[in-house]
């Protein structure tokens, strides 16, 4: 017990007085009339510390919860029931906004026994919180123990179906199983949910042509495009499905688009280069690399792709001069000869650039 002496009055605080700025910050949004909420009429111990805190806090308003933190779940539990205070009685009277923040975050930092802790908590403040039972589903999936991971995530998507995380790892968890129907029957329901989730599109897909329903495969991807029409890793995708199964006009017809497709990351930019290289569309290749490295934020390597089209259209000079900037890096033989020089030049062009054989 310590004495605390304000304006000639002491109160008297114990190792508990603390803890109450924590789950009044941590589940209560800050405010003492909610927390008051949750005790019953009995509980003098539970108020008289409230009291106490409040005046406290009116008179040294820098005391803050921050002050006394980190916590656990087990120091959480064990000030309820130090107070006497149900947490299953809970459900509706607080915010459980706080302690998802803290799993969250115990998750990304792998600490998965401290995620379970936080998630069983939530679970038995509110037993149908979806996210608890993503987090812990999550966490067994990291582990590898998919069986048990698909049951935690399917009460989460059950019980919200919003939940895109869930859902995505859900299907994953599927797919990786070899069970590709109800991993594309997830994913299928994850675009209708959100039209916008590239990265559904893609994995459905791939469900598809795991269950060799290419045809599936093409209508996912062309509705992709549809909804993107810039959007190139797509089209280059449809366009190999498309070949696949032998349809070469429609494969034609995405590959001129891709031709045109401004690229928006250096991955689209190498592959777009790629296949404008192979048609012989040197002109509109440098015009492509140009545009994407003017704002300076690209990689500087990207710049050994205009080479090819520098030498094609006679201008060694400014193809030197690119190669001369590499001349010292091992990324002129690592990623130059075998991504560039070797599939675009002929060996009398490398060995008139000097370049690595």
């Amino acid at each position: 017990m310590i004495k605390l002496s304000m304006n000639e009055k002491s109160i008297s605080i114990d190792e508990w007085t603390p803890y109450f700025f924590i789950i009044r910050e941590l589940f209560f949004d800050g405010r003492w009339d909610a927390f008051m909420c949750i005790l019953n009429d009995d509980n003098k111990a539970g108020k008289d510390q409230i009291d106490k805190c409040k005046k406290i806090e009116n008179c040294c308003p820098q005391i803050k919860a921050e002050l006394f933190y980190p916590t656990t779940p087990a120091e959480i539990r064990d000030f309820f029931s130090t107070f006497n205070i149900n947490i299953s009685t809970m459900k509706g009277l607080c915010s459980l906004d706080g302690l998802y923040d803290i799993a969250n975050e115990a998750l990304l930092d792998e600490d998965y026994e401290l995620t379970k802790e936080y998630a069983n908590l939530i679970l038995d403040i509110d037993d149908a919180s979806a996210y608890a039972y993503d987090l812990i589903g999550t966490v067994l999936y990291n582990q590898g123990k998919i069986k048990k991971a698909i049951e935690h995530l399917e009460k989460a998507v059950a019980l919200d179906g919003s939940l895109a995380e869930a859902s995505s790892t859900l299907g994953q968890a599927y797919f990786n199983l070899r069970e590709y129907k109800k991993a594309s029957d997830v994913w299928k329901k994850m675009i209708e949910n959100n039209p916008d989730d590239v990265l559904a599109y893609f994995t459905l897909a791939d469900s598809y042509i795991q269950q060799k329903s290419y045809t599936q495969a093409i209508s996912t991807l062309t509705q992709l495009v549809e909804r993107f029409p810039n959007h190139l890793m797509g089209k280059v995708n449809l366009i190999t499905l498309l070949r696949m199964i032998g349809d070469t006009v429609q494969a034609e017809k995405y590959e001129m688009e891709v031709e045109t497709t401004q690229p928006k990351s250096s991955t689209e930019l190498e592959i777009w280069a790629r296949m404008n290289l192979q048609k012989e569309k040197y002109d509109i290749v440098e015009k492509g690399i140009k545009d994407f490295l003017k704002d300076g934020s690209a990689p500087d390597f990207l710049k050994l792709w205009l080479v090819v089209p520098f030498l094609k259209n006679g201008r060694k000079a400014d193809a030197l001069e690119i190669i001369e900037e590499f001349k010292d890096s091992n990324i002129l033989f690592n990623y130059g000869k075998h991504q560039i020089f070797d599939p675009f030049l002929d060996e009398s062009e490398i060995w008139e650039c000097g370049l690595p054989c």
